[in-house]
């Protein structure tokens, strides 16, 4: 029996749950669910500042024990079972960058993984949100290490880790122009150490899943757009300049329409300087094969002088590209911080 995914609205603090449907009697329960809301008195214990990802409702009487705010960031998604536990890596996977946001909830005692799997199944299907990957109970790979990182940065220590058997994965995409991805995990507790502020609710088979939603939002724009007198100025006092609103996608190497404004200022800067001529360096973060990042930087900076003679009529002679990969970071890749600082398009002055 399929139980409902209900959305949480901020000012109400109840949630509805089971324990006092539970007093009723299992008929009268099943008849109340099918035709009336469950209105109870319990509490949600949720995690001080967290709240559930907009537009997506919580499995009924659930509670957020693990949580991360949205913040810019990447992503490797399985596509197939993992082939690596640190780092994470998966026989066919997906990198993909946005807006992350993490939610750990802890399901109602007595519901199963499979009966949770099932409704976060129903609540993508709502969402329209098309299936990248599925993994069953039946299936190979043992997902709840590759949490590790999450768990011990969202101090959930080793409650995820331990139930192959149980396992559940779904990865999808939704269908908008700028998609979101989601990545719905689902386990039950079997061993490993539990947080203290945990103890007495994790208990062997309780049902946890976690949820991880990267919305298409790109990073603020305070450090993206530069005008042409801005790079001016800085190619003037040092011979160069990092821009970080030329847009890529992950892993590719076409420009995005969203890049536009960038790339007109870089023109105006040209057409201002009719003498002026530069490099256009890419260059990427760690993630990836060194040769890989490489290339990919070459193409999109040779795609960045292929726009800005195309489209903005800037001679060719006055414009070359190098690609310099993750070579010359001006940040640690230790940190997605850091890492979002090395991928950039810099304009070098001959």
């Amino acid at each position: 029996m399929l139980h409902r995914m209900v959305a949480r609205p901020a000012h109400v603090p109840l949630v509805m749950g089971d324990t006092d449907l539970a007093e009723i009697g299992a008929a009268h329960e099943r008849d109340i669910e099918t035709t009336l809301p469950r209105v109870t008195a319990v509490m949600a214990a949720d995690l001080a500042g967290s709240k559930d990802p907009p537009g997506v409702k919580r499995y009924e009487g659930s509670e957020i024990i693990g949580y991360r705010a949205p913040k810019f960031d990447e992503i490797l998604l399985p596509l197939g079972p993992p082939t690596q536990v640190a780092p994470a890596a998966y026989a066919k996977s997906l990198r993909v960058e946005g807006r992350i946001s993490r939610y750990t909830y802890l399901a109602p005692a007595g519901r199963s993984p499979a009966e949770l799997f099932r409704n976060y199944k129903t609540e993508l299907q709502r969402l329209d949100v098309e299936t990248l990957y599925e993994k069953g109970t039946g299936d190979r790979g043992w997902f709840g290490p590759t949490f590790d990182p999450i768990a011990e940065e969202d101090g959930l220590k080793q409650i995820l880790a331990y139930n192959e058997a149980d396992e559940r994965v779904i990865v999808g995409k939704s269908k908008d122009a700028q998609a979101a991805y989601y990545y719905v995990f689902v386990t039950s507790y079997r061993d490993g150490l539990i947080p203290d502020r945990l103890r007495s609710a994790i208990t062997p088979g309780r049902a946890l899943a976690q949820l991880i939603v990267i919305a298409p939002e790109q990073m603020e724009q305070k450090m993206t757009f530069v005008s042409a007198m801005e790079m001016s100025k800085s190619l003037a006092a040092s011979g160069h300049i990092a821009l970080y609103g030329v847009y890529f996608d992950t892993d590719k190497d076409v420009i995005r329409a969203d890049s536009q404004r960038t790339l007109q200022e870089i023109a105006q800067l040209l057409k201002s300087q009719p003498t002026l001529r530069i490099h256009i360096v890419g260059h990427t973060d760690n993630q990836g094969a060194a040769e890989h990042n490489l290339d990919l930087s070459r193409r999109r900076a040779a795609n960045v002088v292929r726009d800005l003679t195309s489209k903005y009529a800037i001679s060719g002679n006055r414009l070359d590209s190098f690609g310099a990969g993750w070579y010359s970071p001006v940040a640690s890749n230790d940190s997605e911080e850091g890492r979002s600082k090395n991928r950039r398009v810099e304009l070098v002055q001959w």
